[in-house]
């Protein structure tokens, strides 16, 4: 089963919000001035990406290696030290906000998709709740891993989304509310060494969810539909599962599927 990217979004440049500027994030932010610049190119600077990235961090030394930052960077904020990057060397007009996005402050009308690459499970759930009744057709892709493994979901945001033709597509809130709810983010500090860092993510696996969200954007807007919303990544045994855009996939998480 495919799904089609809304028609309201093609040739035009495309309004992404990216909350997070980390491991996944600053990775998910490259990938995208890779693609902003194809997209220029294949239609005479008429489709492109417009990107405000969000984080309230700075960079620190351990960051070096695992995030795409360098020393010159340390003490900055990774929202600026990315967008500043990007409009010096890519050509963009990008954005930056250089504190912790709150759900409840999220102007939709102005995104297409919002981006979530960020560690706590009470920030999904938070957005998650702050989207279930935005009468919008807003995208939410989220990305998250641990160690080894990530998964990567892209949903509606809320249930009003998408065309009377086109099922709703879950998003992580969707899928794993319970769960997320259940998580306790009170272990989620910065480390304070490198050692430390790579215990709790390793290399390459930021890299390797990042991939897969691009790719998913890469399809919509390159070729207008993706056969799967989302997949789970493992690196240490070198799988990528499919999210299956499958109301009976979906099911298996207790989500009743329905057209929007």
């Amino acid at each position: 089963m495919d799904f089609y990217i809304p028609s309201s979004t093609l040739n035009r440049p495309f309004n992404i919000l990216l909350i997070g500027a980390g491991g996944s994030g600053s990775q998910i932010a490259t990938e995208l001035l890779q693609m902003d610049s194809l997209l220029r190119q294949l239609s005479n600077q008429v489709v492109y990406l417009n990107v405000t990235i969000a984080d309230g961090d700075t960079v620190s030394l351990f960051n070096i290696g695992r995030q795409c930052f360098y020393l010159a960077d340390v003490g900055h904020y990774k929202a600026d030290v990315l967008v500043n990057r990007f409009n010096n060397f890519g050509g963009t007009q990008w954005r930056s906000i250089n504190s912790y996005v709150k759900p409840s402050s999220i102007q939709v009308s102005e995104f297409d998709l919002v981006i979530t690459a960020v560690d706590k499970a009470a920030f999904r759930v938070e957005l998650g709740e702050a989207f279930k009744n935005a009468n919008n057709k807003l995208l939410w892709l989220d990305v998250g891993n641990d160690k080894n493994v990530g998964q990567i979901i892209l949903g509606h945001a809320n249930s009003n989304s998408a065309s009377s033709d086109q099922l709703r597509l879950p998003n992580v809130y969707d899928l794993y509310s319970d769960m997320l709810k259940s998580v306790d983010d009170a272990d989620d500090t910065p480390s304070c060494s490198t050692a430390a860092a790579l215990q709790k993510q390793d290399f390459g696996v930021n890299r390797a969810v990042a991939a897969q969200a691009t790719q998913l954007i890469w399809q919509l807007l390159r070729y207008t539909k993706i056969s799967h919303h989302g997949a789970f990544v493992n690196v240490t045994n070198a799988t990528v599962q499919p999210l299956k855009i499958d109301p009976q996939y979906w099911a298996v998480y207790g989500y009743e599927s329905k057209k929007c």
